[in-house]
């Protein structure tokens, strides 16, 4: 087949984040398989206006905003079998230009989000329009990457076949769990954004040191929650326990994962939780809020603990995951066991046979 694939970033965007990972395994994989891939993205100052990457063909024009503008007329600049458009906060509405068949591929919706991430009068609107708008796509076959994400778009009228596709991550599993010494190494990964709710984690560590006094916690990632997370941290008495370290590369943030307690998790709505699968692959299990994707890759009571939305109730999670031994093994080895379950090779698989159908 001869794909055209529409996303607002690349891989190699400065802004590339999980879904550009996902989108660029799959892509390259099915390149090797025999299929044509075009990926339609904007271009960051720097960015070459096209470029082949692992054999996928990388066009770029615009802005993460008007890229939008651009994809009609490429599109009809190429002959493409199939349209994949992936919706990350604003569409590109091709269901209603393309001359081809369309997959909607959306990983998450944003609905909470708005409110943590623009002025409420912004999320307001944003919050309102979203359903709105992916009216567009009710008759678009759609995949997703979580049942969470599923139940969303079922509840807001897409009437076509979705596929869940499974997610895997590009990290090395340990040979074999080796006893840790419980002490409270806490660990969050992710852009440090109000949606995030790092400052939950704070809270909750505050807490938990009530009775784990040696308790830390450590959040990977930049952002501009930074100066706010810090003097949160001061105000709570917790400043020398929390660290934020900023980006890591692969090799520090594994050798973290492996050493670490456990991993939290307290955003306000994800397609799937790629750190808990990491952390998972590295015998360390997870305590997360109660959201769409972190339940879906979290399972509660099995691989790790999922909690009500509240840092005395993320606190509460912690201390039990701490304080009982037991339980803590029987989280780590069996989320060990679910991720190592996963594969890059198993996810193109499932994209694969769902464009398939829709072509």
């Amino acid at each position: 087949m001869r794909i055209l694939i529409l996303n607002w970033r690349d891989i190699r965007s400065p802004r590339a984040g999980g879904a550009e990972l996902l989108t660029h395994e799959i892509a390259k994989r099915l390149v090797a398989r025999g299929h044509e891939v075009t990926w339609f993205t904007s271009r960051p100052s720097g960015a070459a206006a096209a470029e082949e990457i692992d054999g996928v063909q990388v066009v770029r024009r615009g802005s993460e905003l008007t890229t939008r503008l651009f994809a009609p007329s490429f599109a009809r600049t190429g002959t493409f079998d199939l349209v994949v458009e992936q919706i990350n906060t604003l569409p590109y509405f091709a269901p209603l230009w393309s001359r081809v068949p369309t997959v909607v591929h959306v990983n998450q919706l944003a609905r909470e989000v708005w409110w943590y991430e623009v002025p409420k009068a912004l999320a307001a609107i944003g919050y309102m329009l979203e359903p709105l708008y992916l009216q567009a796509y009710r008759r678009a076959p759609a995949i997703t990457i979580s049942e969470s994400t599923a139940a969303d778009l079922r509840r807001i009228g897409i009437r076509r076949r979705i596929d869940v596709i499974p997610m895997a991550v590009n990290i090395e599993p340990v040979d074999e769990l080796r006893p840790k010494l419980l002490e409270g190494r806490l660990v969050a990964i992710g852009r440090l954004a109000p949606s995030k709710r790092y400052d939950h984690a704070i809270e909750a560590l505050a807490l938990l040191r009530r009775t784990h006094p040696e308790a830390t916690l450590t959040i990977v990632g930049n952002g501009r929650e930074r100066v706010a997370l810090e003097e949160l941290a001061l105000s709570l008495g917790v400043g020398e326990a929390v660290r934020l370290p900023g980006s890591l590369d692969e090799s520090e943030k594994t050798e973290l994962l492996t050493a670490a307690d456990l991993l939290v998790g307290t955003s306000a709505r994800e397609g799937w939780g790629l750190t808990m699968t990491e952390a998972a692959l590295r015998g360390t299990p997870a305590v997360v809020y109660d959201i769409p994707g972190f339940r879906d890759s979290v399972l509660h009571e099995r691989t790790g603990l999922v909690t009500p939305q509240t840092p005395v109730a993320l606190g509460a999670a912690m201390r039990r995951a701490l304080d009982e031994p037991f339980l803590y093994e029987r989280l780590r080895t069996a989320a060990l066991a679910e991720a190592r379950m996963l594969s890059w090779e198993k996810t193109t698989d499932a994209f694969e046979a769902a464009v398939s159908v829709a072509g």
